[in-house]
């Protein structure tokens, strides 16, 4: 079965009618798409679309990045109001909702995000204390997958794999083979020994947790202390973002507040999953 190329880290499965792209790095991480049952040409078309949309938003969204949008917030609120885009301020709104539903555990300053303060009308932002600043890890690839899907419902596909940074997956339609997608998620403490299996139709997975050589990166906003535990939360959603957000909001969560915030979601919930490891 021939394989062609469509352009670097793009191929063709011409007798499957099955498209694979893979782009190394954006975002900080991998991104990766299987499409079923489109043409050739218009397999590449999508791709080129959404190649050239996740590249925007990481212009957008990457802190690191000392020409994008978040970089100059963070340069600049602290000292005057500053003007956003329009998509930013709809980003920064949107995290407001997020941060209030969640009881203040979801905070993209990791701080205090009610020292952010946004003039809606006017699309000015400012910081309310020096040192403020902005990361969007536990939002962008969500936010993203948002967008890819609106590119994907557009284009009329209707089966889909998107796995970004294997830690971000949207199954659209099924597998070729099957009435879902299926997948695995590995215990990062034990690499032959699988936690879970979860089957996507139509949905988002996001999971979340510590592994031996990336540990202590989520932080509980209130009192700045890192959860280091051996755990993995997964969480299933029809919105990709919601699964994003709140995949990392159960890392941190007392049971208290799991259940409180179980029941402010219950309509996006589908399914949330822990596992605590064992040594």
């Amino acid at each position: 079965m021939q394989l062609i190329g469509i352009e670097d880290n793009a191929v063709y499965h011409e007798s499957g009618r099955m498209f694979h792209g893979s782009l190394k790095r954006i975002m900080g991480t991998r991104f990766e798409m299987l499409v079923i049952d489109k043409s050739r040409l218009e397999s590449r078309e999508i791709w080129n679309e959404i190649v050239h949309e996740l590249r925007r938003l990481d212009s957008v969204l990457n802190r690191f990045d000392e020409h994008s949008e978040t970089s100059k917030i963070n340069r600049e609120a602290a000292s005057a109001p500053i003007r956003i885009s329009l998509e930013m301020r709809h980003i920064l709104q949107s995290c407001r909702t997020y941060h209030e539903r969640t009881r203040r555990l979801f905070d993209i300053t990791l701080n205090d995000f009610t020292s952010v303060k946004m003039d809606t009308e006017n699309s000015l932002v400012a910081f309310m204390e020096k040192g403020l600043s902005l990361d969007f890890g536990g939002y962008a690839k969500g936010y993203a997958l948002v967008k890819v899907k609106e590119l994907l419902s557009e284009s009329e596909v209707e089966h889909c794999f998107v796995d970004f940074g294997n830690s971000s997956i949207l199954g659209i339609g099924h597998h070729p083979h099957g009435d879902s997608w299926k997948v695995s998620i590995p215990d990062p403490y034990h690499p032959d020994v699988v936690l879970g299996e979860v089957s996507l139709r139509d949905q988002a997975l996001s999971v979340s947790g510590n592994s031996p050589g990336y540990s202590g990166h989520i932080v509980r906003p209130d009192s700045g202390l890192a959860v280091n535990r051996r755990k993995v939360v997964s969480t299933i959603s029809k919105d990709p973002l919601d699964a994003e957000v709140l995949s990392t909001v159960f890392m941190i969560a007392s049971e208290e507040e799991k259940r409180t915030i179980t029941k402010e979601f219950k309509e996006e919930i589908e399914q949330v999953t822990e596992y605590n490891i064992q040594e």
